[in-house]
């Protein structure tokens, strides 16, 4: 059954299952190329393929199971494949289960799609058969012999070793795996080896020349980029029913889910679940950085509200400054309603019930501020002295005007606007005091830069705590800084350049500044 969630966004299934799922994989950019690399090699018989990721999440498991459904599609039931995604057993064990895997899965009437489930649901019996024989050396003649047959009937055969970092310790193991590449027939390959792993198994199979030159064909994940990111929701949403002219997540949401995720599929399609959910929740028309933001705090386990800054929170739980006199408020009940009062406020007598009226602290504390300016502006003007005269008196005598030769004009010299009149003084009859006079070098500031040192920080639109969210920002990013505040609690905040040239603001209690 659907759930409510999934039905509210108008799709027909899942979008977003975490289960590796080869029918609702994004086949574009490294992904679309590693498939290329390994239907190459399983066609041209290169032996072995090593797949290894930067980190854990990068859609190894699913651009494999992919593959399968495209071979069997291709090759139907002369299409046979071991699959293992715990390598942590004995040499022995690892034949016969691929043993059992090439010569026990049977075919069946269900379509490509569900082959990797059907194959799931047989190892109980391939266990079984592990069970009654253990002999090494019969399950290889066995395997041989299954491949061989495989190969003449014009069909491919395929190994994967899944998980393979788990075997970084196990040499042993390793060179078992090795050996099983070596099963040739009339100068081929049977079947191809894939060994899939972290970043981990890259290193240790480099570190073995054996192996590692048995591997001619490899590839390495690496981390989605932004647009990737955006590709692969689109997709899993249109792949789930969603109509192609609709838009359900907006940039700025999916720019919060790349940054969070940091280019990972699997907590790509994670945090896209439970923002869709959030969504469904505050009955939204499209998913924005609120719905991203709430998802975000429901992966990491800080319940509905919106991810705040631990310093943030301090900030604003922090109560203003009362003075000692002042009691807590009361409430008086007043028929039906209810007042809140302080005890000290000024009151309102003048109805003769002596009913308090509450005057809020923004209030007072605005009035405050406006008296302040206008007293403290007054005195300034009293205080301030006035500009003394200048103790050099300019004298300046009318001569008549000098008729100028057109065929030779001269340079008119700039006169400053305090010292002009109608006509030039006499050079000879007016006597001043030459002063040169330089403009004052501009400081040149070096150019600054913040770096994040929180879990995740919040970007404002104004240089002041209660002022709205505009974005998120996460541990370990660089951003330059354009300009700096003090608000009116001492707190320096710093202005940002954000992604497509928006601008926001940022408190010095989350980053560390720095200089280029």
């Amino acid at each position: 059954m659907m759930e409510e969630y999934i039905k509210y966004w108008g799709l027909e299934q899942h979008p977003f299952i975490l289960a590796p799922d080869g029918r609702m994989m994004c086949v574009t950019g490294q992904y679309f190329e590693c498939l290329e690399r390994l239907k190459y090699a399983i066609n041209t018989n290169k032996g072995g393929v090593l797949i290894v990721s930067e980190e854990a999440g990068l859609g190894k498991t699913t651009t494999i199971f992919r593959l399968i459904d495209d071979m069997r599609t291709q090759h139907g039931e002369a299409f046979k494949f071991a699959y293992i995604d715990h390598p942590t057993l004995t040499p022995s064990q690892i034949i016969a289960y691929i043993t059992g895997c090439i010569k026990e899965v049977q075919s069946n009437e269900k379509t490509p799609s569900n082959l990797t489930i059907d194959f799931l649901d047989n190892r109980m019996h391939i266990v079984s058969n592990l069970q009654q024989d253990g002999d090494k050396l019969k399950n290889l003649l066995v395997l041989k012999d299954a491949l061989i047959e495989v190969k003449e009937q014009g069909g491919k055969s395929i190994i994967v070793i899944d998980e393979g970092q788990m075997l970084c310790g196990a040499e042993d193991v390793l060179q078992e795996l090795r050996m099983l590449i070596n099963l040739t027939h009339n100068n081929e390959y049977l079947h191809t080896f894939i060994l899939s792993g972290q970043k981990a198994l890259w290193e240790t199979i480099k570190n073995m020349p054996e192996f590692w030159q048995r591997l001619p064909v490899r590839y390495y994940f690496t981390p989605l980029r932004f647009e990737e990111t955006r590709e692969l929701v689109r997709y899993r949403l249109n792949k789930a029913g969603l109509d192609v002219a609709r838009e359900i997540f907006t940039d700025d949401a999916l720019e919060i889910i790349h940054k969070y995720s940091k280019g990972l599929p699997r907590t790509i399609i994670a945090l896209a679940d439970l923002a869709l959910l959030a969504g469904y929740t505050d009955r939204t028309r499209k998913v924005t950085f609120k719905e991203v933001s709430k998802a975000i705090n429901a992966m990491t386990g800080r319940g509905d509200s919106l991810p705040y800054v631990d310093n943030e929170k301090k900030e604003g739980d922090r109560e203003p400054y009362v003075n000692a006199s002042v009691q807590s408020p009361k409430k008086v009940e007043t028929g039906k309603r209810h007042v809140e009062y302080v005890s000290h406020d000024f009151r309102d007598d003048q109805d003769g019930e002596g009913r308090g009226i509450t005057y809020s602290k923004p209030f007072l504390i605005t009035l405050i501020v406006i008296f302040s300016l206008f007293f403290g502006g007054f005195a300034y003007h009293l205080l301030t002295p006035a500009p003394s005269k200048p103790d050099t008196i300019v004298i300046i005598k009318r001569d008549p005007p000098v008729q100028r030769q057109e065929s030779k004009p001269q340079a008119q010299e700039s006169v400053p606007p305090s010292e002009a009149t109608d006509k030039p003084a006499s050079t000879q009859e007016v006597k001043t005091t030459k002063t040169e006079v330089t403009e004052p070098k501009k400081e040149s500031h070096p150019e600054r830069y913040a770096v994040v040192n929180k879990d995740a920080v919040n970007v404002r639109n104004a240089p002041y705590l209660q002022s709205q969210r505009i974005g998120i920002i996460f541990r370990g990013e660089s951003l330059n800084i354009i300009d700096e505040r003090t608000d009116g609690t001492g707190t320096k905040w710093y202005k940002i350049l954000l992604y497509g040239n928006r601008e926001g603001w940022i408190s010095d209690t989350v980053v560390a500044v720095l200089t280029k």
